[in-house]
């Protein structure tokens, strides 16, 4: 005798089969929120730099020009992101995540591509600079720190202060970008306190 197929026997057998499979798809959903939360949330005590600017506490600025003194003279290192050797981008990243507890693109070509583009007669201390090659590209960046100069990792002199008034980095200018939100009353002094000259007073 041939044996009847019960369709509400078979829905019962699959039921908990069911069941545990809408669980687990809910709980693989829920899982990738926790993580994007859980991922974002590892990043608080670091500011991950947008096309916003940041609000800045002007102490930090404060902070940037004091320490930024024992670095001057490190030697220029290809890739390189600590005190042992710096490029010009690994010092910028550096510094920033340093001081102002912001993590930047690596590349100069990268951080150009952020914040708010400043024009070269509207730069404020704590804005990055860029310069380009003959073919137009970024290839170089700096912080600039008022009176018409920046900080950068030099090729040749390493970590130094150059004035933008320089013919080399004068003619391949490219843009600013600040990634920073200051009160200006605060600047000036701290100007005042770092030196006129291109070398730590």
């Amino acid at each position: 005798m041939r044996r009847q197929h019960h369709p509400r026997a078979a829905i019962r057998f699959l039921k908990p089969f069911l069941l545990f499979g809408a669980l687990s798809s809910s709980l693989v959903f829920t899982s990738g929120s926790a993580f994007a939360y859980e991922a974002q949330s590892d990043y608080a005590d670091t500011e991950i730099v947008s096309s916003h600017q940041l609000e800045t506490p002007p102490g930090r600025l404060g902070t940037f020009f004091s320490d930024v003194r024992q670095y001057f003279g490190i030697h220029y290192r290809f890739g390189g992101t600590t005190p042992a050797g710096f490029d010009c981008s690994g010092f910028v990243q550096f510094m920033f995540s340093k001081v102002f507890n912001m993590q930047l693109p690596r590349s100069s070509r990268e951080m150009a591509s952020i914040g708010m583009k400043v024009a070269r007669n509207e730069l404020r201390p704590g804005d990055l600079v860029f310069f380009q090659n003959g073919k137009n590209r970024i290839n170089h960046v700096g912080i600039f720190v008022g009176n018409n100069t920046f900080i950068h990792s030099s090729l040749s002199r390493g970590i130094t202060r150059t004035n933008l008034s320089e013919s080399y980095y004068d003619t391949r200018f490219a843009t600013g970008v600040r990634v920073l939100n200051l009160m200006d009353d605060k600047v000036g002094q701290m100007l005042e306190n770092f030196g006129e000259n291109g070398n730590p007073s």
